[in-house]
Protein backbone atom coordinates (compact mmCIF):
# COMPACT_ATOMS: atom_id res chain seq x y z
CA UNK A 1 0.00 0.00 0.00
CA UNK A 2 2.65 2.47 1.21
CA UNK A 3 4.25 1.71 -2.49
CA UNK A 4 0.39 2.32 -4.40
CA UNK A 5 0.49 5.61 -2.25
CA UNK A 6 3.98 6.70 -3.33
CA UNK A 7 3.32 5.97 -7.28
CA UNK A 8 -0.19 7.78 -6.12
CA UNK A 9 1.33 10.57 -4.86
CA UNK A 10 3.66 11.23 -7.68
CA UNK A 11 1.16 10.95 -10.41
CA UNK A 12 -1.01 13.17 -9.02
CA UNK A 13 1.61 15.77 -7.86
CA UNK A 14 1.37 17.45 -11.24
CA UNK A 15 -2.17 17.94 -11.21
CA UNK A 16 -2.67 18.90 -8.06
CA UNK A 17 0.29 21.80 -8.84
CA UNK A 18 -1.63 22.76 -11.85
CA UNK A 19 -4.88 23.16 -9.92
CA UNK A 20 -3.37 24.83 -6.94
CA UNK A 21 -0.87 27.13 -8.85
CA UNK A 22 -2.81 28.34 -12.14
CA UNK A 23 -0.23 31.15 -13.02
CA UNK A 24 2.62 28.35 -13.38
CA UNK A 25 0.27 27.12 -16.81
CA UNK A 26 0.53 31.09 -17.71
CA UNK A 27 4.47 31.11 -16.99
CA UNK A 28 4.91 28.33 -19.01
CA UNK A 29 2.52 29.17 -22.07
CA UNK A 30 3.93 32.96 -22.64
CA UNK A 31 7.52 31.40 -22.36
CA UNK A 32 6.66 28.80 -25.20
CA UNK A 33 4.97 31.91 -27.10
CA UNK A 34 8.17 33.17 -28.85
CA UNK A 35 9.35 29.73 -29.30
CA UNK A 36 5.90 28.35 -30.20
CA UNK A 37 6.98 27.14 -34.02
CA UNK A 38 9.45 24.09 -32.04
CA UNK A 39 6.70 22.71 -30.10
CA UNK A 40 3.88 22.66 -33.02
CA UNK A 41 2.68 19.85 -35.19
CA UNK A 42 1.50 21.67 -38.47
CA UNK A 43 -2.46 21.80 -38.60
CA UNK A 44 -2.62 19.85 -35.60
CA UNK A 45 -1.42 21.70 -32.10
CA UNK A 46 0.91 23.72 -30.80
CA UNK A 47 1.77 23.99 -27.53
CA UNK A 48 0.33 27.15 -26.19
CA UNK A 49 -3.06 26.51 -27.36
CA UNK A 50 -3.22 23.14 -25.12
CA UNK A 51 -1.37 25.50 -22.26
CA UNK A 52 -4.44 28.16 -22.83
CA UNK A 53 -6.73 25.13 -22.77
CA UNK A 54 -5.55 23.74 -19.68
CA UNK A 55 -5.42 27.63 -17.74
CA UNK A 56 -9.46 27.87 -19.21
CA UNK A 57 -10.16 24.67 -17.26
CA UNK A 58 -8.25 24.94 -14.01
CA UNK A 59 -10.41 28.60 -14.12
CA UNK A 60 -13.21 27.33 -14.82
CA UNK A 61 -13.18 25.02 -11.64
CA UNK A 62 -12.82 27.89 -9.77
CA UNK A 63 -16.15 29.17 -10.56
CA UNK A 64 -18.35 28.80 -7.19
CA UNK A 65 -21.91 29.63 -7.65
CA UNK A 66 -22.43 33.24 -6.35
CA UNK A 67 -24.89 33.41 -2.65
CA UNK A 68 -26.65 36.28 -4.48
CA UNK A 69 -28.35 36.77 -7.71
CA UNK A 70 -25.93 37.45 -10.15
CA UNK A 71 -28.05 40.02 -12.69
CA UNK A 72 -29.28 42.04 -9.73
CA UNK A 73 -26.01 42.43 -8.46
CA UNK A 74 -24.22 42.86 -11.96
CA UNK A 75 -26.75 45.64 -12.68
CA UNK A 76 -26.12 47.25 -9.49
CA UNK A 77 -22.69 47.01 -9.14
CA UNK A 78 -22.44 48.29 -13.03
CA UNK A 79 -21.95 51.93 -12.39
CA UNK A 80 -18.86 51.15 -9.54
CA UNK A 81 -17.14 49.37 -11.91
CA UNK A 82 -17.00 51.52 -15.28
CA UNK A 83 -13.47 49.52 -16.10
CA UNK A 84 -15.26 46.60 -16.69
CA UNK A 85 -17.08 48.01 -19.56
CA UNK A 86 -13.86 47.85 -21.31
CA UNK A 87 -14.39 43.82 -21.93
CA UNK A 88 -18.15 44.67 -23.28
CA UNK A 89 -16.52 45.69 -26.41
CA UNK A 90 -14.53 42.78 -27.05
CA UNK A 91 -17.66 40.98 -26.49
CA UNK A 92 -19.44 43.48 -29.21
CA UNK A 93 -16.99 43.09 -31.53
CA UNK A 94 -16.68 38.99 -31.01
CA UNK A 95 -20.88 39.64 -31.50
CA UNK A 96 -20.44 41.61 -34.63
CA UNK A 97 -17.86 38.75 -36.13
CA UNK A 98 -20.38 36.41 -35.32
CA UNK A 99 -22.88 38.34 -37.95
CA UNK A 100 -20.82 38.86 -40.65
CA UNK A 101 -21.14 35.06 -41.05
CA UNK A 102 -24.64 35.72 -42.66
CA UNK A 103 -23.84 37.94 -45.08
CA UNK A 104 -20.44 36.72 -45.79
CA UNK A 105 -19.02 35.41 -49.48
CA UNK A 106 -17.20 32.68 -48.30
CA UNK A 107 -18.86 31.14 -45.33
CA UNK A 108 -16.31 28.51 -44.43
CA UNK A 109 -13.25 30.78 -44.35
CA UNK A 110 -15.37 33.52 -42.17
CA UNK A 111 -16.61 30.41 -39.77
CA UNK A 112 -12.55 29.07 -39.69
CA UNK A 113 -11.13 32.82 -38.80
CA UNK A 114 -13.81 33.04 -36.19
CA UNK A 115 -13.27 29.99 -34.40
CA UNK A 116 -9.39 31.43 -34.47
CA UNK A 117 -10.72 35.32 -32.99
CA UNK A 118 -12.37 33.76 -29.90
CA UNK A 119 -9.33 31.56 -29.04
CA UNK A 120 -7.53 35.28 -28.94
CA UNK A 121 -9.97 37.23 -27.69
CA UNK A 122 -11.49 34.67 -24.54
CA UNK A 123 -7.72 34.08 -23.93
CA UNK A 124 -6.52 38.08 -23.77
CA UNK A 125 -9.92 38.77 -21.82
CA UNK A 126 -8.82 35.48 -19.17
CA UNK A 127 -5.40 37.01 -18.78
CA UNK A 128 -6.58 40.37 -18.32
CA UNK A 129 -8.87 39.11 -15.68
CA UNK A 130 -6.55 36.60 -14.01
CA UNK A 131 -4.01 39.82 -13.97
CA UNK A 132 -6.78 42.23 -12.46
CA UNK A 133 -7.19 39.81 -9.36
CA UNK A 134 -3.25 38.39 -8.90
CA UNK A 135 -1.22 41.82 -9.93
CA UNK A 136 2.02 40.30 -8.54
CA UNK A 137 1.93 38.06 -11.70
CA UNK A 138 2.44 40.49 -13.85
CA UNK A 139 5.98 41.27 -13.33
CA UNK A 140 6.68 37.64 -13.55
CA UNK A 141 4.64 37.02 -16.67
CA UNK A 142 6.66 40.11 -18.57
CA UNK A 143 10.03 38.13 -17.42
CA UNK A 144 9.48 34.78 -18.87
CA UNK A 145 7.88 36.33 -22.10
CA UNK A 146 11.31 38.23 -22.42
CA UNK A 147 12.96 34.66 -21.47
CA UNK A 148 11.61 33.09 -24.60
CA UNK A 149 12.74 36.08 -26.85
CA UNK A 150 15.40 36.45 -25.01
CA UNK A 151 16.16 32.93 -26.43
CA UNK A 152 14.93 33.70 -30.15
CA UNK A 153 16.47 36.69 -30.94
CA UNK A 154 19.82 35.41 -29.73
CA UNK A 155 19.40 32.31 -32.11
CA UNK A 156 18.21 34.88 -34.85
CA UNK A 157 21.60 36.92 -34.06
CA UNK A 158 23.67 33.91 -34.25
CA UNK A 159 21.82 32.89 -37.43
CA UNK A 160 22.79 36.29 -39.40
CA UNK A 161 26.30 35.98 -38.12
CA UNK A 162 26.75 32.62 -40.02
CA UNK A 163 24.60 33.90 -43.36
CA UNK A 164 25.39 37.82 -43.55
CA UNK A 165 23.09 40.23 -45.73
CA UNK A 166 19.89 38.06 -45.45
CA UNK A 167 17.67 38.62 -42.96
CA UNK A 168 17.60 36.94 -39.89
CA UNK A 169 14.84 34.51 -38.16
CA UNK A 170 14.53 31.86 -36.12
CA UNK A 171 13.55 28.35 -37.08
CA UNK A 172 10.73 28.57 -34.58
CA UNK A 173 9.32 31.84 -35.81
CA UNK A 174 6.96 32.05 -39.30
CA UNK A 175 9.01 34.53 -41.11
CA UNK A 176 11.58 37.27 -40.52
CA UNK A 177 8.72 39.47 -39.84
CA UNK A 178 7.41 37.18 -37.61
CA UNK A 179 10.57 36.69 -35.92
CA UNK A 180 10.76 40.49 -36.12
CA UNK A 181 7.73 41.15 -33.92
CA UNK A 182 8.63 38.75 -30.95
CA UNK A 183 11.30 40.25 -30.38
CA UNK A 184 10.17 43.83 -30.73
CA UNK A 185 7.35 42.71 -27.63
CA UNK A 186 10.53 40.73 -25.76
CA UNK A 187 13.11 44.63 -26.24
CA UNK A 188 10.05 46.40 -24.75
CA UNK A 189 9.12 44.05 -21.84
CA UNK A 190 12.93 43.57 -20.68
CA UNK A 191 13.20 47.34 -20.87
CA UNK A 192 9.71 47.58 -18.68
CA UNK A 193 11.45 45.07 -16.16
CA UNK A 194 14.59 47.25 -15.79
CA UNK A 195 11.75 50.47 -14.93
CA UNK A 196 9.89 48.41 -12.51
CA UNK A 197 11.90 46.13 -10.59
CA UNK A 198 14.07 46.77 -7.80
CA UNK A 199 16.49 43.66 -7.87
CA UNK A 200 19.62 44.45 -9.62
CA UNK A 201 19.92 41.55 -10.85
CA UNK A 202 16.56 41.64 -12.85
CA UNK A 203 17.20 44.85 -13.92
CA UNK A 204 20.21 43.78 -15.48
CA UNK A 205 18.49 41.12 -17.20
CA UNK A 206 16.05 43.73 -18.43
CA UNK A 207 18.92 45.55 -19.73
CA UNK A 208 20.65 42.59 -21.53
CA UNK A 209 17.22 41.38 -22.68
CA UNK A 210 16.70 44.90 -24.20
CA UNK A 211 19.97 44.90 -26.36
CA UNK A 212 19.81 41.22 -27.81
CA UNK A 213 16.09 41.36 -28.66
CA UNK A 214 16.78 45.23 -30.12
CA UNK A 215 19.45 43.62 -32.42
CA UNK A 216 16.90 41.01 -33.35
CA UNK A 217 14.72 43.17 -34.65
CA UNK A 218 17.42 45.34 -36.55
CA UNK A 219 18.66 42.40 -38.12
CA UNK A 220 15.39 41.02 -39.07
CA UNK A 221 15.21 43.62 -41.49
CA UNK A 222 11.42 43.86 -41.05
CA UNK A 223 11.14 48.05 -41.54
CA UNK A 224 7.92 48.53 -40.07
CA UNK A 225 9.19 46.95 -36.67
CA UNK A 226 12.16 49.62 -37.13
CA UNK A 227 9.58 52.22 -37.09
CA UNK A 228 7.51 50.61 -34.22
CA UNK A 229 10.55 50.84 -31.70
CA UNK A 230 11.70 54.21 -32.92
CA UNK A 231 8.82 55.80 -32.78
CA UNK A 232 7.68 54.43 -29.39
CA UNK A 233 11.38 55.17 -27.60
CA UNK A 234 11.51 58.30 -28.82
CA UNK A 235 8.06 59.91 -28.67
CA UNK A 236 6.84 58.00 -25.56
CA UNK A 237 9.06 56.21 -23.42
CA UNK A 238 12.28 58.84 -23.72
CA UNK A 239 10.34 61.89 -23.01
CA UNK A 240 8.83 60.31 -20.12
CA UNK A 241 12.00 58.80 -18.10
CA UNK A 242 13.97 60.99 -15.87
CA UNK A 243 16.69 62.66 -16.88
CA UNK A 244 19.07 59.78 -15.21
CA UNK A 245 16.84 57.05 -16.88
CA UNK A 246 17.09 58.90 -19.87
CA UNK A 247 21.06 59.11 -20.10
CA UNK A 248 21.14 55.24 -19.49
CA UNK A 249 19.00 54.54 -21.71
CA UNK A 250 20.50 56.32 -24.32
CA UNK A 251 24.21 54.65 -23.47
CA UNK A 252 22.48 51.37 -24.23
CA UNK A 253 21.10 52.32 -27.49
CA UNK A 254 24.91 53.20 -27.69
CA UNK A 255 25.96 49.92 -27.11
CA UNK A 256 23.61 48.55 -29.41
CA UNK A 257 24.97 51.09 -32.61
CA UNK A 258 28.44 49.67 -31.41
CA UNK A 259 27.45 45.73 -31.23
CA UNK A 260 25.78 46.11 -34.77
CA UNK A 261 29.12 47.45 -35.72
CA UNK A 262 31.02 44.29 -34.91
CA UNK A 263 28.72 42.16 -37.02
CA UNK A 264 29.64 41.43 -40.63
CA UNK A 265 28.04 43.56 -43.84
CA UNK A 266 25.44 45.15 -41.62
CA UNK A 267 25.81 48.70 -43.01
CA UNK A 268 25.05 47.27 -46.63
CA UNK A 269 22.47 45.16 -45.48
CA UNK A 270 20.50 47.90 -43.45
CA UNK A 271 21.46 50.21 -46.65
CA UNK A 272 19.50 47.68 -48.53
CA UNK A 273 16.24 47.10 -46.83
CA UNK A 274 16.13 50.89 -46.35
CA UNK A 275 16.25 51.83 -50.20
CA UNK A 276 14.65 48.87 -51.50
CA UNK A 277 11.33 50.13 -49.43
CA UNK A 278 10.75 52.75 -51.87
CA UNK A 279 11.92 50.83 -55.15
CA UNK A 280 9.25 48.13 -54.45
CA UNK A 281 7.01 50.18 -53.12
CA UNK A 282 6.97 48.74 -49.90
CA UNK A 283 7.56 45.10 -50.92
CA UNK A 284 4.17 45.42 -53.21
CA UNK A 285 2.54 46.76 -50.43
CA UNK A 286 0.81 50.18 -52.44
CA UNK A 287 -0.34 47.87 -54.73
CA UNK A 288 -1.79 45.37 -52.07
CA UNK A 289 -3.57 47.87 -50.65
CA UNK A 290 -5.27 49.28 -54.00
CA UNK A 291 -6.62 46.44 -54.79
CA UNK A 292 -7.70 45.62 -51.44
CA UNK A 293 -9.39 48.73 -51.64
CA UNK A 294 -11.60 47.43 -54.14
CA UNK A 295 -12.66 44.76 -52.15
CA UNK A 296 -13.41 47.55 -49.33
CA UNK A 297 -16.16 49.42 -52.20
CA UNK A 298 -18.26 46.11 -52.15
CA UNK A 299 -19.28 46.22 -49.00
CA UNK A 300 -18.23 49.48 -46.99
CA UNK A 301 -20.31 49.45 -44.08
CA UNK A 302 -20.79 45.74 -43.74
CA UNK A 303 -17.99 43.98 -45.07
CA UNK A 304 -17.28 40.57 -46.97
CA UNK A 305 -17.11 38.29 -44.30
CA UNK A 306 -14.77 38.02 -41.65
CA UNK A 307 -11.56 35.78 -42.83
CA UNK A 308 -12.59 36.91 -46.51
CA UNK A 309 -9.72 39.14 -47.71
CA UNK A 310 -7.30 36.25 -48.58
CA UNK A 311 -10.56 34.08 -50.55
CA UNK A 312 -11.44 37.27 -52.21
CA UNK A 313 -8.04 38.37 -53.57
CA UNK A 314 -7.06 37.89 -56.90
CA UNK A 315 -5.58 38.94 -60.04
CA UNK A 316 -9.81 39.62 -61.21
CA UNK A 317 -10.34 42.41 -58.25
CA UNK A 318 -6.56 43.31 -59.12
CA UNK A 319 -8.39 44.02 -63.16
CA UNK A 320 -10.68 46.26 -61.66
CA UNK A 321 -9.09 48.11 -58.92
CA UNK A 322 -6.99 51.34 -59.72
CA UNK A 323 -4.19 49.74 -60.33
CA UNK A 324 -2.19 51.29 -64.16
CA UNK A 325 -0.24 47.66 -64.44
CA UNK A 326 -0.71 44.36 -62.75
CA UNK A 327 3.11 42.98 -61.35
CA UNK A 328 2.26 39.35 -61.11
CA UNK A 329 5.58 39.34 -58.55
CA UNK A 330 3.54 40.93 -55.67
CA UNK A 331 -0.50 40.78 -56.72
CA UNK A 332 -1.12 36.78 -56.45
CA UNK A 333 -4.23 34.88 -55.77
CA UNK A 334 -4.32 34.82 -51.89
CA UNK A 335 -2.37 37.39 -50.87
CA UNK A 336 -2.59 39.03 -47.23
CA UNK A 337 -3.56 42.54 -46.58
CA UNK A 338 -0.26 43.40 -44.89
CA UNK A 339 -2.65 46.48 -43.23
CA UNK A 340 -5.12 44.81 -40.16
CA UNK A 341 -6.77 47.95 -40.94
CA UNK A 342 -7.68 47.80 -44.29
CA UNK A 343 -8.06 43.72 -43.69
CA UNK A 344 -10.88 44.24 -40.76
CA UNK A 345 -12.33 47.33 -42.97
CA UNK A 346 -12.89 45.23 -46.00
CA UNK A 347 -13.82 42.17 -43.85
CA UNK A 348 -15.93 43.31 -41.08
CA UNK A 349 -16.66 46.72 -42.93
CA UNK A 350 -16.53 50.98 -41.22
CA UNK A 351 -19.03 49.20 -37.95
CA UNK A 352 -16.73 46.10 -37.22
CA UNK A 353 -13.07 48.54 -37.70
CA UNK A 354 -15.35 51.35 -35.41
CA UNK A 355 -15.63 48.59 -32.54
CA UNK A 356 -12.19 47.52 -32.52
CA UNK A 357 -10.24 51.16 -32.79
CA UNK A 358 -12.65 52.31 -29.69
CA UNK A 359 -11.69 48.98 -27.81
CA UNK A 360 -8.53 49.94 -28.15
CA UNK A 361 -8.61 53.97 -28.00
CA UNK A 362 -10.67 53.48 -24.79
CA UNK A 363 -8.31 50.90 -23.31
CA UNK A 364 -5.03 53.27 -23.76
CA UNK A 365 -7.02 56.07 -22.49
CA UNK A 366 -7.95 54.54 -19.29
CA UNK A 367 -4.71 53.08 -19.16
CA UNK A 368 -3.44 56.96 -19.19
CA UNK A 369 -5.87 58.63 -17.24
CA UNK A 370 -6.34 55.85 -14.03
CA UNK A 371 -2.42 53.86 -14.22
CA UNK A 372 -1.72 52.24 -10.90
CA UNK A 373 1.74 51.74 -11.94
CA UNK A 374 3.55 54.70 -14.33
CA UNK A 375 5.93 52.70 -15.13
CA UNK A 376 4.42 49.51 -16.27
CA UNK A 377 1.31 51.44 -17.92
CA UNK A 378 3.68 53.49 -20.13
CA UNK A 379 6.12 49.97 -21.25
CA UNK A 380 3.12 47.82 -21.71
CA UNK A 381 1.05 50.90 -23.54
CA UNK A 382 4.24 51.59 -25.54
CA UNK A 383 4.02 47.45 -26.71
CA UNK A 384 0.79 47.74 -27.52
CA UNK A 385 1.42 51.01 -29.94
CA UNK A 386 3.93 49.78 -31.09
CA UNK A 387 2.34 46.89 -32.85
CA UNK A 388 -0.77 49.25 -33.73
CA UNK A 389 1.84 50.75 -35.83
CA UNK A 390 3.58 47.65 -37.14
CA UNK A 391 -0.39 46.37 -37.79
CA UNK A 392 -0.66 48.88 -40.52
CA UNK A 393 2.49 47.18 -42.87
CA UNK A 394 2.00 43.66 -42.02
CA UNK A 395 -1.00 41.57 -40.97
CA UNK A 396 -0.13 40.56 -37.07
CA UNK A 397 -4.04 40.33 -36.21
CA UNK A 398 -4.16 36.41 -35.91
CA UNK A 399 -0.93 36.49 -33.90
CA UNK A 400 -0.91 35.51 -30.25
CA UNK A 401 1.46 38.41 -29.03
CA UNK A 402 -0.42 40.74 -30.07
CA UNK A 403 -3.67 39.39 -27.89
CA UNK A 404 -1.03 38.93 -24.68
CA UNK A 405 -0.36 41.96 -25.50
CA UNK A 406 -3.99 43.83 -25.45
CA UNK A 407 -4.31 40.83 -22.35
CA UNK A 408 -1.96 42.60 -19.85
CA UNK A 409 -2.57 46.05 -20.57
CA UNK A 410 -6.33 45.50 -20.41
CA UNK A 411 -5.79 43.61 -16.74
CA UNK A 412 -3.63 46.69 -15.62
CA UNK A 413 -5.74 49.26 -16.61
CA UNK A 414 -8.73 47.79 -14.34
CA UNK A 415 -6.60 48.01 -11.40
CA UNK A 416 -8.22 50.85 -9.24
CA UNK A 417 -5.65 53.19 -7.26
CA UNK A 418 -5.45 52.18 -3.49
CA UNK A 419 -6.81 48.98 -3.82
CA UNK A 420 -3.80 46.78 -5.97
CA UNK A 421 -1.50 49.54 -5.94
CA UNK A 422 0.59 47.58 -2.71
CA UNK A 423 0.89 44.35 -4.62
CA UNK A 424 2.52 45.63 -7.81
CA UNK A 425 6.37 46.46 -6.34
CA UNK A 426 7.53 49.73 -7.85
CA UNK A 427 10.93 51.14 -8.21
CA UNK A 428 11.23 53.91 -5.69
Amino acid sequence: MRLLSRIATFAFFPIWGWLAFPQIVLYFYVFTLPLEGLFAIEGLFTLSKGLMALFLLVQATRVRRPKIPWLPALLLTWRQVPRFRISLLAVVLLFWVFLSYFWSSNPSATWDRIQVLVQQVVGALLIAFFVFSRPKTLVPLMFFYSLGALIAASVGIVNYWQNPLNRTTFAGSADAADFAAVALLGALLGLGLWLVTTRHLLRWYGILCFVICTLGVVLSGTRSAWVAIIATLSFLILPRLGWKRMLLLLLVLGVIVVSLSQLPAVGQFLAYRVDSAGDSGGAGRTAIWLVGFELVERNPFFGNGFGTFVALFDQGVAARSALESIDTYYIIDGRGAHNIYLELLSEIGLVGLGIFLVWIMLLLQVSMRQAVHPDLILILKACLLAYLIQGAFLGILERKYLWLTIGLLHGLAMMTRGYFYASINSKP
